[in-house]
């Protein structure tokens, strides 16, 4: 896969960072100010490659390959199969001295393990957000009570979804299916003709599909959608106004953030200087500008999140982020199961329905 790739300093500059991470977690303007921010703290001139991914699997590849030093992973994917990360050796942990806003982030976020039942911490977030029901209120004044309505037939191809994060879908055709939360990863209760249907007929119905992070192109005009919540902003620019909804099935729920990879293990001044972008990432500054007033997200920092919850202006409605519901790991099982049935979906959606 090509990833979009920019530098942020010339050639000339004697130390490289290689960031491998979701699109907008790293403005130019922001890696600019932190490059400031370094030479006067260390007298380094620092050039930072960032790269854009599409799904887990970019991560993982560029780690093993050795072309990363630091990665902006979901919390779900230490420990998946596909991956496993640490037993694989491929992280580093995080010297939280040097991470000292670390203290800041929000007491639930800490709560969570992410990695390894160690004391070490090889994952920090960053933000935290839903893989949510998002309508367009000029063309639905009121917001849609369940999942159900992307099978409605007066919604169909009148909405998007994403095509990369196939679990997601599922997760959310399981729920408006009646599943509980504790089974939408249950291979033996997802495996039925219904839920088959169900997705065949979410990829058919919908007008296209979206990889990676939303764009407002991809939202536009449209009634419903699933979407992160990252193309909002720029769909008001555009005069459209979506927001999310809160179907009472509930909304599955990711927690992104930063590792370090094992490229760093024998460099200490790159990973000194990797830790100091994340303790970067979690400043008030960076969390209101970067995280909620351009991507339209939740901060993982308590004090701005509090900020926010005061003011009345949280990117979403904060009933709808449960925690019980956050994305589970997955193993093989699960994980091919899905991936299949999600396969057949994207075939069974393009063959005429007279055909054999």
């Amino acid at each position: 896969m090509l990833f979009t790739t920019f530098s942020t300093a010339s050639a000339a500059d004697t130390l490289t960072l290689r960031m491998l991470t979701w699109q907008g977690y790293a403005p130019v303007s922001q890696a600019d100010r932190f490059r400031e921010l370094i030479l006067k703290k260390y007298g380094v001139p620092l050039n930072i490659e960032i790269a854009y991914v599409d799904s887990s699997d970019d991560f993982f590849d560029a780690i093993r390959a050795g072309r990363v030093d630091i990665i902006a992973p979901s919390h779900s994917v230490f420990n998946d199969s596909r991956y496993k990360f640490l037993d694989r050796q491929l992280l580093i942990p995080i010297n939280l001295d040097n991470v000292p806003n670390y203290a800041g982030l929000m007491p639930r976020l800490k709560a969570i393990r992410y990695a390894d039942a160690s004391e070490d911490v090889f994952f920090v977030p960053l933000t935290f957000g839903p893989y949510g029901l998002a309508y367009n209120q000029q063309q639905l004044p009121n917001a849609p009570g369940s999942w159900k309505s992307l099978w409605q037939p007066e919604y169909a191809g009148r909405y998007t979804v994403n095509s990369d994060y196939y679990e997601a879908n599922i997760y959310i055709a399981a729920l408006a299916s009646g599943m509980s939360i504790g089974d939408i990863n249950n291979v033996d209760k997802l495996n039925t003709p219904e839920l088959r249907q169900m997705l065949t007929a979410l990829v058919k119905n919908a007008s296209q599909l979206w990889g990676g992070v939303d764009q407002a192109s991809d939202l536009s005009g449209h009634t419903l959608a699933t979407s992160w919540g990252f193309s909002f902003p720029a769909l008001r620019q555009r005069g459209e106004q979506w927001k999310m909804a809160c179907p009472r099935e509930g909304t599955t729920v990711w927690i992104d953030g930063y590792a370090l990879s094992k490229t760093l293990q024998d460099r200490p001044q790159h990973k000194r200087i990797a830790e100091e972008w994340i303790n970067f990432t979690l400043s008030k500054a960076f969390q209101t500008r970067a995280i909620y007033q351009q991507l339209n997200s939740f901060p993982a920092s308590e004090a701005v999140y509090r900020a926010l919850k005061n003011a009345g202006t949280l990117p979403h409605d904060e009933a709808c982020i449960n925690f019980d519901f956050k994305w589970p790991e997955l193993n093989s099982r699960e994980r091919n199961f899905m991936k299949s049935i999600w396969q057949r979906a994207l075939q069974q959606a393009k063959t005429p329905a007279n055909s054999s």
